[in-house]
């Protein structure tokens, strides 16, 4: 969510089940500022709360001149440093879905989990990685399979680039109630004309992103319209805590995720 607005967005998250409150948002907005300040970033956006024993980490995002792959993680305990978080190793992304325990919320903890997919005997069954690492690791992944954003919010220029798009002015009250209105913000998974293949109005500078209507299995996203159906709400259900709304026919968004950092994996079993 972009910081400057938490004080308008608020209305939104915090009658779906999350809360924002006034010292958190004033926290956000003096330290986030500061953050872009410093490292010239050309947006600075909340990204979400992972609950910790000791102290709830929360994580923001810098965006320069990609908004796809010019993207910087951060994260704090205290709203006054600012630390940035690696870069996830794939080896560790699969580690941070079998760790079970809470974080404790020290990056430089040091903990062991277990792979009881491995035999006993196998060397790989026990390993050991820091906590910044499974968090790095985790954030990863929520935002591979669940960050995501309206069709038209991300632009695609002649040069390659990717940007949010200036003269964004929201979703129609028909493209709100479709899945295939909302796109994963990462590098395309899908054959670049998937969505020329279902879209009548297809059109490559919007288009270019996967749409979650295409994830597996049917049903892992809850779409509602709520508030006489003039905002749209959608839920990963692999990733409990993990919210979007759109203000339908504004340019009004916003991507939130508050929770324990632990993907629901019986998802396939449920639906």
């Amino acid at each position: 969510m972009n910081v400057h607005k938490l004080w308008e967005y608020k209305e939104y998250v915090n009658v779906n089940g999350m809360m924002l409150s006034s010292e958190l948002i004033s926290l956000l907005q003096n330290s986030l500022t500061l953050l872009q300040v410093e490292n010239h970033f050309l947006h600075v956006q909340y990204w979400g709360q992972l609950y910790a024993i000791d102290a709830d980490y929360h994580i923001a995002v810098g965006i320069n001149n990609d908004a796809i792959n010019d993207r910087k993680y951060f994260y704090t305990t205290d709203f006054k440093f600012w630390g940035l978080l690696p870069k996830a190793k794939k080896k560790y992304k699969h580690l941070s879905l079998l760790a079970t325990y809470p974080f404790r919320g020290d990056p430089s903890l040091k903990i062991k989990v277990l792979d009881e997919s491995l035999e006993d005997t196998n060397p790989d069954r026990c390993q050991q990685m820091k906590e910044e690492s499974r968090l790095a690791a985790t954030i990863s992944n929520i935002c591979e399979e669940a960050e995501i954003c309206a069709r038209g919010q991300l632009l695609k220029q002649p040069d390659g680039t990717t940007v949010i798009n200036p003269n964004y002015y929201g979703l129609t009250a028909a493209e709100a109630k479709h899945l295939k209105s909302y796109q994963h913000i990462r590098i395309p998974q899908h054959r670049w004309n998937s969505n020329l293949l279902t879209r009548p109005d297809y059109n490559y500078s919007v288009d270019f992103l996967d749409s979650v209507d295409q994830d597996i299995p049917n049903g892992c996203w809850n779409l509602s319209l709520e508030q006489n159906g003039s905002v749209a709400y959608l839920k990963s259900l692999y990733w409990p805590g993990m919210m979007y709304f759109h203000k339908i026919r504004t340019p009004e968004v916003g991507f939130l995720y508050v929770g324990n950092g632990r993907k629901n994996l019986d998802v396939p079993f449920l639906l």
